[in-house]
Formats: structure tokens, C-alpha cells, sequence
């Protein structure tokens, strides 16, 4: 009688089976995560956006207060060190008082040491104010200040709510610092760009925004409208009244 062979179970992959998995699921992240981080930033500029929309909000409720008047963006040091992403205390406390959260000041790409109750002080002495997550372009005096080298561009600060429906009033912190070696983006491609392992992109050297790959930023018009622009649409500013070249320049 001649019997049959032997039944064998396969208890396990070989070992190229193993490996064309592993490739697979390698393939398969590499085509997702990108994705994911993508839809993970544009959920962060909405976000942005709506805070935007509060701000804008509460500076319109303060100046419906102050006859029409819109809050200083003068620095703690006086209206001639002017710094746009610096606001005094008395101008941030007043803006948090009318929007009900300090969240609203910092766009919500950007962690420490943004984000914080008492907010980043420009210095250990506390005499400039407090660096927020936007650039403030309203009730700045002297504007337009002088194109940068190179540059044609220029902005006018809206002091009242009865200005120019179109000016800007606020924008995304797209800014960098030749003196200070500090660089900005809070929207790349994936998210905010993080050079040096920080916001302040410290690693960056002061290299402006767009070359550290900012994707663009929201900004807010004194409307109350608040719309998405991209970097390579954007013009660079000066951003700081004085300091020549060294202080603060930003793009929107």
C-alpha cells in the first residue's frame, strides 16, 4: 500500500518575503506622511486664520472705544523704536481684555517661546514689551518708513478705523533679523520651519523667511477680512523704524 507524503504546515515568511513586506510598508509611508503633514499644516493655517480674524476683531472693538483710534504699536522704549512684531504692554493687555485669551496674539504654528500667558519679552530688563506671533501694522507713526536696500516696497500704518478699508493691519510673522540672526516662518510646505530646532530659527543666521522655505502666511486687512498669500507673491518690508539694516525686516 503506498501512502501519502506528509502534510507540512508554513509556520513563516521567508526571509525575501519578509523584505518585499517590509518594502511595501516603507513605499506606503513615504507616500502618506507627506500627505498627512500637509493636511496637518493647512489644518494650522485655518486656525491661524481664525485667530487672525479675533484679533482684528478686538482691535476693532477697542477702537470703536477710542473714537475710531486704534491701539499704539509702539514698543515699551517709545514710538521711535518701533518694531512691528513688538508690542507694548499696554497694548497687549488691552487687546487680551477685549478678545478674552492671550491665544489669539500668536499664530498657532509657532510653540515656545510663543504661547505663553505673560508672553515672550524682547529682554531680561522688559524694556521693549513683549514679541507676539503677528506683525501688529497698525498705529505705527511715520509711516511709510524707508524702502530696504534694494527694495521698493513700502507701508502705510492705519491709525484709525476710518483709514483705508484695504491697508493691512495684520500679518504672519514671516520675519527675520540680520542684527539678531533670527529668522521666522511659521508656514512651510509641512509646516512651521524650525532651523536650528526652534521658531526663532536661530540656525538660519537671520536669512530671510522665504529662504529658509516659508510657503506664505495669512494676512489680515483693517476690513476684518483675513486671506492666505503665497511667499513668492509677497514683498519684503522694513520692519523696524530705526537700526538701519541690523533690525527687524518681514515680508507679507
Amino acid at each position: 500500500m503506498t501512502g501519502r507524503p506528509p502534510l507540512t504546515c508554513r509556520l513563516a515568511f521567508t526571509l525575501i518575503e519578509l523584505l518585499v513586506v517590509i518594502a511595501i510598508l516603507a513605499l506606503l509611508a513615504a507616500l502618506l506622511l507627506p500627505v498627512l503633514a500637509g493636511a496637518k499644516e493647512r489644518a494650522r493655517r485655518t486656525n491661524c486664520k481664525n485667530s487672525q480674524r479675533q484679533f482684528i476683531l478686538a482691535l476693532h472693538l477697542f477702537a470703536n472705544d477710542e473714537e475710531q483710534w486704534l491701539p499704539t504699536g509702539a514698543s515699551d522704549k517709545g514710538p521711535l523704536d518701533d518694531h512691528l512684531p513688538v508690542l507694548c504692554t499696554n497694548t497687549r493687555n488691552a487687546i487680551i481684555e477685549y478678545a478674552g485669551s492671550y491665544k489669539i496674539l500668536d499664530c498657532p504654528s509657532l510653540g515656545m517661546p510663543f504661547n505663553q500667558r505673560w508672553g515672550w519679552m524682547v529682554d531680561e530688563g522688559q524694556e521693549y514689551g513683549v514679541v507676539i506671533g503677528y506683525n501688529y501694522n497698525g498705529g505705527h507713526t511715520n509711516t511709510p518708513w524707508p524702502a530696504l536696500p534694494g527694495k521698493d516696497a513700502v507701508w502705510i500704518s492705519p491709525q484709525k478705523l476710518t483709514d483705508n478699508s484695504s491697508l493691512v493691519l495684520l500679518s504672519d510673522l514671516n520675519d527675520w533679523s540680520p542684527g539678531y540672526g533670527k529668522t521666522f516662518a511659521p508656514h512651510g510646505k509641512n509646516g512651521p520651519i524650525l532651523a536650528g530646532g526652534d521658531p526663532t530659527s536661530a540656525g538660519a543666521n537671520g536669512a530671510p523667511s522665504l529662504v529658509i522655505g516659508a510657503s506664505g502666511g495669512n494676512v489680515g486687512l483693517l476690513d476684518g477680512s483675513v486671506f492666505w498669500r503665497q511667499a513668492g507673491k509677497m514683498l519684503s518690508y522694513r520692519a523696524s523704524q530705526q537700526w538701519g539694516t541690523s533690525g527687524c525686516w518681514a515680508m507679507w
